[in-house]
């Protein structure tokens, strides 16, 4: 009977998740006339995030815990830049949308500076080349307009305050371990029993018991952090977060 209960809160807790971010992205098609850079921008972020949540809770549903893992650690750096940028300070005569498209501007700064370094890395080739290349004129562009990188996490919330530092930091330092291959978790996977010098091993990690609350609340907050950005309605996502929260909570 649990089992069952289970799957039934899984798939009813699925359900409520996936539908904020189509509910968000049909606003954008309806609300958003015309529909401005952005907008574009933001609704790409959000249609990337609804992905790897429906990936996140799919592989949560299979009981592959590793691969759940990898995509919180990506839904909670799509959550801290969002954060970052939807807090940007305006400038004199400066209007918060371009505030914002700038800090998502820096983010690609970023990115391209670490793509960068990991082709400098691999065998070079004309392929690679080509792309650096490019990558270093992309770069020079950003630079002559005065973007410059986005700071990293520490500096994020050092910048936000304690009220975040708690909280994102936490999950996303967690769960890098399953992006950048942590061996506690290989050990956890295979490990040799001294007494019987027996190799155990088994199929994937144990659940932490807390990954559907975690994928719920995190598309909260991205949910709401867009939605809050064009003042669209965000009381009935909280109430329907909070009714998931209070009964996994009960589990």
């Amino acid at each position: 009977m649990k089992a069952k209960q289970d799957e039934e809160i899984l798939a009813n807790a699925t359900n409520t998740i996936i539908r904020w971010y189509e509910e968000t992205r049909i606003t954008f098609t309806t609300a958003l006339k015309p529909i401005k850079t952005l907008d574009v921008e933001l609704l790409g972020i959000l249609l990337s995030a609804r992905k790897h949540t429906l990936g996140a809770l799919t592989t949560l549903t299979n009981e592959h815990i590793i691969p759940t893992h990898v995509l919180l650690r990506v839904l909670c750096e799509i959550y801290i830049v969002l954060l970052w940028a939807m807090n940007a300070p305006t400038k004199k005569n400066e209007n918060k949308s371009d505030a914002v498209y700038s800090r998502l501007r820096s983010w690609d700064h970023s990115r391209l500076i670490k793509h960068k370094k990991l082709l400098e890395n691999l065998p070079e080739t004309a392929e690679a080349k080509k792309s650096i290349k490019k990558i270093e004129g992309d770069i020079a562009k950003l630079k002559k307009q005065g973007i410059k990188c986005m700071p990293n996490v520490k500096q994020i919330f050092d910048e936000l305050g304690r009220e975040w530092a708690e909280v994102y930091p936490k999950f996303y330092q967690f769960y890098c371990r399953a992006i950048h291959l942590d061996r506690n978790i290989t050990q956890e996977l295979a490990h040799l029993d001294r007494g019987s010098n027996h190799v155990l091993y088994k199929n994937d990690i144990e659940p932490r018991g807390n990954e559907l609350l975690r994928i719920a609340s995190i598309s909260c907050d991205i949910n709401k952090m867009v939605r809050n950005f064009y003042d669209w309605h965000v009381d009935l996502i909280q109430k329907e977060y909070e009714n998931l929260q209070s009964m996994l909570g009960k589990r």
